[in-house]
């Protein structure tokens, strides 16, 4: 899915961030191990931990249709790290109403230590394409558990 989502990249946005992903360690979860870390939340057996105490500086969250690049903030924001959610997603990926393919819908945001969110404004965004951020503030609150355990889970 990555080579989909960088091709996407090169062919819509040739000026993005393409090196960001491809210099990210890219880590996929299968839906065993996604279990794993949702039911030792659900249990109490996973410490949250601050996001400061992830020692990862980039990299790229992978399970289902959906891949996460988290990115630590090197700004002096209260962010502590910046992402941007890719979905993949059936909608004209190219500007041609014969072509019609996957493509991915972009979220951008950045949360702070507490993994609070703050959705913010992205660039990568497909003439007549629909954004709703109330439904892409609820798509974001539902990945967040899961990053939020895996960063607990490999932080030291």
């Amino acid at each position: 899915m990555l080579k989909k989502l960088i091709k996407f990249l090169e062919n819509n946005y040739p000026d993005s961030n393409i090196n960001d992903y491809l210099n990210a360690k890219y880590i996929q979860l299968s839906d065993p191990q996604l279990k794993q870390i949702a039911d030792a939340l659900n249990g109490n057996e996973l410490q949250i931990r601050p996001a400061s105490s992830c020692n990862a500086d980039k990299f790229i969250f992978h399970f289902g249709n959906t891949l996460i690049l988290v990115q630590k903030d090197n700004t002096n924001s209260l962010a502590a790290y910046q992402a941007e959610l890719s979905w993949e997603t059936d909608f004209l990926a190219v500007h041609s109403t014969r072509n019609k393919g996957k493509g991915f819908y972009f979220i951008a945001f950045e949360f702070d230590n507490d993994y609070q969110v703050t959705l913010k404004e992205t660039d990568k965004t497909l003439e007549g394409q629909i954004r709703n951020e109330e439904q892409n503030q609820a798509l974001i609150d539902k990945v967040m558990p899961v990053l939020k355990g895996f960063m607990s889970a490999i932080s030291e």
